[in-house]
């Protein structure tokens, strides 16, 4: 199981403005960076499957989390 640490420089590469939060707009924006676009409603599947707290935005632990889900698939 991966740690917090190792997932940092992702998030961080994904947390556009900082604030230590992954939003819907910021997840938009990294997948039209790869080449997917993906709409507004989909991105806030993502961040609603992620968003343990439900304050609508994915925090550095969440994130550990979604991709510890995605990777074990």
């Amino acid at each position: 199981m991966a740690t917090v640490d190792e997932y940092r420089a992702t998030f961080d590469l994904v947390d556009v403005d900082g604030d230590g939060y992954i939003t819907t707009a910021e997840l938009k924006n990294l997948m039209s960076a790869l080449g997917e676009r993906i709409s507004e409603t989909r991105a806030v599947e993502v961040v609603v499957a992620a968003d343990a707290n439900h304050d609508g935005k994915i925090s550095l632990a969440e994130f550990t989390a979604l991709m510890e889900r995605t990777a074990g698939r």
